[in-house]
């Protein structure tokens, strides 16, 4: 049976080219944000970090301008009028201005300090470069803690814009200041006692300097961090480039091989079920542009099985030759097939390899079966020959009555039963031994056998008996056929001294069988009307035939 429309490939889904995951696309999408975050993140902290460390340097110095300040002020006899201030209103005294004199000195040498106030105990402005505000309260914590005592080092505000006029220009701009609050003490001595502090200088720092340079390292940070990361941006993009087109390669490869296999297992499905639905081994996986081997090779060898067919390959044919080699599944040169051109082109790809694969194991079956169908035949022959006599036994004797107990019936014609049974066959056996018996047993079987016709058939029915099948026989001719069957063994002449006639004999019953007469019988009483006639026999003189009423 061969298989033609068989392999007819179904339609697959082939994968879009948007089933491919773009690695290189979310790549520089997840790389472009990475790199815009991480640089404002380090943007952030390092300017974070430079302000940090300007402003404690910038806090530093204005500690220690305020200390100098504070001694400056103790040294020129000031402390007298700031207590003065303290305790009158607030005027524009002689006392004032020697004060002022000598601030406004302190800022001359330091242009980074933009301003300074002096506070009382009770956080009133006595004095300030910006006479406006004299007499105002401060509430703020950090001026508390000046009063206190505690150092200048406290930072009570690290940014603010304020305007102030430029020296240059005569314009105010913006600038960042720095408050640092400092205590004022009374005398040099005991100056960790709090009585000892009369008021609080505020010294405002201009820090925009500070501001800008911790500003300017932050981004020369970051566009050196962005260069450096863009040069190896391009390099992981090239490197994901070429990874991104390996994958797009292996993924067609996959898709590909997907493809073939699924076809493969659609095909090999579809044949076995072709196997199990016809119960046949001889299904093929087709390849029509396969080379066949006798083509390619120019055979001539018609005794080749593999010659002029469309289903066979050499190298699944025992005996088929290849290059004057022999091939073959069942050949011990099956590995040569390996070097031939014809077998690598026949495996060249998966669904080939597949295929052939498929028709080697269903050759194989194919002649397994008919290796086991032989075996079978041999044993069912085997089963049905009686290993002693080589006739057949009860049990094939049993299907053989039955078909010709319905042809009977069906053709309307008679048959006729011979059962024979060799006399005094146990008293033989006790005086020549049962080797001897068995002897007797085969020549017996085979003297009778050359008696009958080649229609008729004779069995082992056990024992020393044996039954015979008359097939259209009637009654009168199987008396005689019968009878023929006894001088046949009588002329044998195998000597048997516990026999009243001294040689060995059989006694045989005859029962026939006509289907006109009755049908409602069945072959058991015909085989019971023999056994009954040879009971019969064996009770009188032996050695004869006897004769059933005709059924």
């Amino acid at each position: 049976m061969h298989i033609k429309n068989i392999f007819k490939t179904k339609s697959l889904h082939v994968p879009q080219p948007s089933d491919h995951f773009n690695l290189q696309k979310y790549f520089t999408f997840y790389s472009i944000v990475f790199f815009v975050l991480f640089t404002a993140l380090l943007g952030v902290v390092f300017i974070t970090h430079e302000k940090k460390i300007l402003i404690n340097s910038a806090i530093s110095a204005a500690n220690e301008f305020a200390l100098q300040l504070n001694y400056r002020v103790q040294e020129e006899g000031a402390v007298p009028i700031i207590m003065t201030l303290n305790s009158l209103p607030i005027e524009r005294s002689r006392d004032y201005e020697k004060l002022d004199k000598i601030i406004n000195e302190y800022l001359s040498e330091f242009p980074d300090v933009v301003k300074i106030k002096i506070f009382d105990r009770t956080r009133r402005t006595v004095y300030s470069t910006e006479s406006e505000i004299i007499g105002t309260v401060n509430t703020h914590d950090q001026l508390k803690m000046a009063l206190t005592g505690q150092t200048a080092s406290v930072l009570t505000r690290r940014m603010r814009p304020m305007t102030i006029a430029s020296a240059e220009s005569g314009k105010k701009h913006e600038v960042d200041i720095l408050e640092i609050y400092l205590p004022i003490y009374k005398s040099k001595k005991n100056t960790e006692l709090q009585k000892n502090v009369i008021g609080a200088f505020v010294v405002y720092k201009d820090v925009s300097k500070v501001m800008y340079e911790a500003k300017k390292g932050g981004y020369t940070i970051s566009l050196l961090f962005i260069i450096s990361m863009s040069i190896l941006f391009l390099i992981w993009q090239m490197i994901i480039r070429k990874a991104d087109r390996i994958i797009k390669l292996k993924n067609s490869k996959i898709k590909k091989y997907n493809r073939e296999l699924e076809e493969a297992q659609q095909k090999i499905t579809e044949s076995i079920d072709e196997v199990i639905k016809n119960e046949s081994f001889h299904v093929r996986y087709m390849n029509e542009h396969l080379k066949k081997c006798w083509e390619s090779k120019k055979c001539s060898k018609k005794d080749c099985p593999s010659y002029e067919s469309s289903d066979l390959r050499c190298w699944q044919v025992a005996g088929t030759f290849c290059g004057g080699e022999a091939q073959g599944v069942f050949a011990q040169k099956y590995g040569d097939c390996k070097l031939c051109d014809v077998f690598q082109h026949a495996l060249s790809n998966r669904i080939n390899k597949i295929g052939e694969s498929f028709n080697n194991m269903m050759a194989l079956l194919q002649s397994k079966h008919l290796e086991l169908q032989e075996a079978n035949k041999k044993l069912n022959i085997l089963i049905d020959i009686d290993p002693l006599t080589q006739i057949a036994n009860r049990r094939s004797f049993q299907h053989r009555i039955e078909n010709t107990h319905l042809l009977t019936l069906r053709y309307n014609h008679p048959y006729s039963i011979i059962i024979c049974d060799i006399d005094n066959f146990k008293l033989y056996n006790d005086t020549y031994g049962h080797q001897q018996g068995d002897y007797v047993l085969i020549s017996v079987a085979n003297t009778m056998k050359s008696s009958l016709r080649r229609t008729d058939e004779i069995f082992r029915w056990g024992g020393e008996e044996f039954i015979v099948i008359l097939p259209e026989q009637n009654h009168a001719d199987a008396l005689k056929v019968a009878e023929n069957l006894r001088a046949s063994v009588h002329n044998l002449g195998i000597k048997h001294q516990k026999s009243d006639l001294r040689i060995v004999t059989i006694s045989c019953g005859v029962a026939s069988f006509y289907p006109w007469k009755t049908k409602d019988i069945g072959w058991e009483y015909v085989v019971k009307q023999a056994d009954d006639a040879l009971y019969k026999a064996k009770l009188g003189k032996k050695n004869c035939v006897y004769s059933a009423a005709p059924i």
